[in-house]
């Protein structure tokens, strides 16, 4: 599947000025971030399986629809800043575990999270993350994660469009869904970190600079 954002849709743009807003509040920020990640769920689901089930309707049992395997389908999210836009994922896929991790940039995983993974061998693994800038803490992951056999999705927020262009040409069996693209490309430090503005941290330095 080829790398699909959604930086066209009213939808994504209006959220997407809340989180790009210095005066937005840590606790708005989440928010938005909630919002977009339940987006994102509602276009990963259309490359997921479904199959029908049995439901309790006002007029007696019917026949409804639920994810396929829904338990063999693993989370994984970066910690910290990806927390709230995998919120919003689990408001659409309810039953998938959820692992938070920690990956070191140029390193990957570390081996105690590797075998939590293993333990479960999920059929689909989606990769949750607020920004992807330069993939460097991604990519170790994805070459951790390619040889094992497992579905793989990337769900983010926002990545510069050159990132976007490389990550697709050198991972053509991974799918990525992301928000947005913008020309933007930084790396956040301090008050422009995602996780410093998502839990409200200011750095010393910047506090009494203010």
């Amino acid at each position: 599947m080829p790398l699909m954002h959604f930086t066209d849709r009213h939808f994504v743009r209006l959220l997407a000025t809340e989180t790009r807003r210095s005066d937005t509040s840590p606790r708005a920020l989440a928010n938005s971030h909630v919002a977009l990640g339940r987006f994102l769920a509602g276009e990963l689901i259309d490359h997921l399986p479904v199959e029908p089930c049995d439901i309790a309707h006002p007029q007696g049992v019917r026949q409804g629809w639920r994810i396929a395997d829904e338990l063999r389908i693993a989370l994984l999210v970066f910690m910290r800043a990806g927390l709230y836009v995998a919120e919003g994922v689990r408001e659409v896929l309810h039953h998938a575990p959820m692992q938070h991790v920690n990956p070191q940039r140029g390193v990957g995983l570390a081996e105690v999270e590797l075998a939590v993974l293993n333990a479960r061998a999920p059929s689909v693994c989606v990769l949750i993350d607020a920004v992807v800038n330069t993939g460097a803490s991604l990519e170790p992951v994805l070459a951790q994660l390619a040889t094992r056999g497992a579905r793989l999705f990337v769900l983010s927020l926002v990545t510069p469009v050159v990132t976007a262009e490389r990550l697709e040409r050198s991972w053509p069996g991974v799918s990525f869904l992301f928000a947005r693209v913008s020309e933007n490309q930084y790396v956040g430090k301090g008050a422009t970190d995602t996780g410093d503005r998502l839990f409200g941290i200011v750095p010393n330095a910047e506090r009494q600079s203010s």
